[in-house]
């Protein structure tokens, strides 16, 4: 999952937030990419060179992920969106296009409410959606997907449609530097917010992506109900992880919708 198309590979130092680590490639607007949970800027590896052709794409590790410092307490979507702005304080950039998968687009979500002039477009990709209730009934399994941080081949490929020795270990690796307790907050924050809330106050235009054969599907219409403007558009080939399932058709649906704001 190697990338050369990596330009800088750096630390931001936030006042509130710790150091937070990014990878950055290309030159042009400024676009954000935010990763699932228990993963990393590394996620973003074969769709990094197809977007650097048209923007200054920067992944990050949030807090508490990768190289990331670590977060002794628990963090809501809002903090996270709060440290994404401190990044791109740090990075001098006054505004992006704003894209995230899973978590990521929750934080999405969270950063386009809470900082519009700061956002060119929101993309939240595979977003969960869920009542308080569906989230209870779930919750021994999100404790089972994320506590214990190693995972087998077997259950990556129940999430991810190929899996190679290289994945697998960028998986892996990226899962025990996070670990069980941080990862688990993060379904918390999930679980706590309120992406319904967050997307009727989203002014910026802003496209929802979706894997036909994810799990977020099944609860697109209580988020496109509350953004009814936007854009929606389904991957048909893909999962939960489009850049890892899909990798040229999310690049080219992110390319066609980013160019034109």
């Amino acid at each position: 999952m190697e990338s050369n198309s990596v330009t800088h590979d750096g630390f931001v130092k936030t006042k509130s937030y710790g150091r937070i680590h990014y990878r950055e490639a290309g030159k042009g607007p400024a676009l954000m990419l935010m990763h699932t949970n228990g993963a990393s800027a590394h996620q973003y590896e074969l769709i990094a060179p197809l977007l650097a052709k048209h923007f200054r794409v920067i992944s990050w590790d949030m807090p508490g992920h990768g190289d990331s410092d670590p977060i002794a307490r628990h963090f809501s979507m809002e903090d996270h969106a709060k440290a994404l702005a401190a990044l791109m304080t740090g990075l001098k950039i006054k505004a992006a296009h704003i894209s995230g998968a899973s978590v990521g687009g929750s934080i999405t979500l969270a950063f386009a409410s809470l900082f519009p002039a700061r956002t060119l477009s929101a993309i939240p990709v595979e977003t969960p959606c869920r009542s308080a209730e569906a989230w209870g009934s779930r919750w021994s399994h999100v404790e089972a997907n994320f506590a214990i941080p190693t995972q087998t081949v077997s259950q990556i490929k129940e999430r991810v449609a190929v899996v190679d020795a290289a994945l697998e270990s960028r998986w892996n690796i990226d899962r025990n530097k996070a670990g069980g307790w941080a990862m688990v907050d993060v379904m918390w924050g999930i679980r706590e917010f309120r992406a319904t809330v967050a997307a009727k106050k989203i002014k910026r235009p802003m496209m929802i992506v979706y894997g036909k054969k994810g799990p977020t599907i099944a609860d697109r219409d209580a988020l496109t109900g509350a953004a009814p403007k936007a854009k929606v558009e389904v991957l048909q080939n893909s999962g939960h992880f489009p850049m890892l399932d899909e990798p040229s058709a999310f690049a080219s649906t992110l390319i066609k919708f980013c160019s034109k704001k």
